[in-house]
């Protein structure tokens, strides 16, 4: 098996934008979440215990997380949190950049699993918002 057939690039579908505007003040053009060969082994090889659910929920997490966030040392990325009912609380993280790449979409950085402290300090900071359906 090829490295590229091992992590393949996925389109990820349309990002919840209106959502992300809202809670974060930007102003994001509609636009696809896209995962490249390169992102996708990054995510598999940096974190390879977080991988399997985190490849499994991916779409998920981006078209209804939970929280959505900015990172102050990771200004040009945003983040979508997703709860997965995991028993030791831990919660999906979707790293996504600001800008569209040249074909429309917003490029997924990574994704990882973040400890429910974690996610409390982000949230207590303002890092965080809660997605409230509308």
């Amino acid at each position: 098996m090829s490295k590229n057939s091992r992590y393949p690039a996925l389109d990820l579908g349309p990002l919840p934008v209106a959502t992300i505007n809202r809670l974060l003040g930007t102003e994001l053009e509609p636009g696809n979440a896209h995962l490249s060969q390169t992102a996708h082994r990054h995510m598999a090889r940096d974190h390879p215990d977080d991988y399997p659910i985190c490849r499994e929920v991916l779409a998920r997490a981006i078209a209804c997380p939970t929280f959505v966030g900015q990172a102050p040392d990771h200004s040009r990325n945003f983040e979508l949190v997703l709860r997965v009912g995991r028993p030791d609380g831990k919660v999906v993280l979707v790293a996504i950049g600001l800008e569209r790449n040249e074909a429309g979409n917003y490029s997924v950085r990574t994704s990882y699993l973040i400890p429910q402290r974690s996610l409390e300090v982000r949230r207590a900071s303002g890092r965080l918002k809660l997605v409230i359906p509308r």
